[in-house]
């Protein structure tokens, strides 16, 4: 497929299914991983499947200050940052008019506002030039995806 050797990657919700395999993906291809994700027994499960060129970030997306630290961290970890991967993504699916708007605030911080803010400092870091993907389904898949869709 691709040769992605020397090239490194952020992978959100890799502590998922959809992440897990993304990231499984991507260090299959040669590139050096960073998994963040929420549950750490599962990144470092996943961990220590791939071996060699895999770090652990563990971050809450609603939590703004992991948020902030999760680009520089992995940065630091790997020695720069090619690739993100946007994928993690939470759901508070309900009826519309029963929905609160408490979750309705968190599906927005997890799923819009931490990729735009990871974006933007995975962009700032890198240049133009760092590809970032975004996959908001998390571990969301086969279960209607997220509620929300901006």
């Amino acid at each position: 497929m691709f040769d992605l050797g020397g090239l490194t990657a952020l992978v959100t919700g890799a502590s998922g299914g959809i992440g897990g395999s993304i990231a499984r993906g991507l260090h299959a291809q040669g590139a050096t991983v960073t998994l963040s994700g929420t549950r750490a027994s599962a990144l470092e499960a996943l961990a220590a499947d791939l071996g060699e060129r895999v770090h652990l970030v563990p971050a809450n997306l609603s939590d703004r200050a992991d948020v902030n630290a999760l680009v520089p961290k992995a940065e630091a970890a790997m020695g720069g940052l090619d690739v993100l991967v946007n994928n993690a993504g939470i759901t508070r699916d309900g009826l519309f008019m029963r929905m609160k708007d408490e979750d309705w605030d968190q599906v927005i911080e997890v799923n819009l506002t931490s990729a735009f803010r990871l974006s933007r400092a995975a962009v700032a870091i890198s240049g133009t030039r760092a590809p970032v993907l975004e996959a908001l389904a998390g571990d969301l898949a086969g279960k209607g995806g997220s509620n929300v869709h901006v």
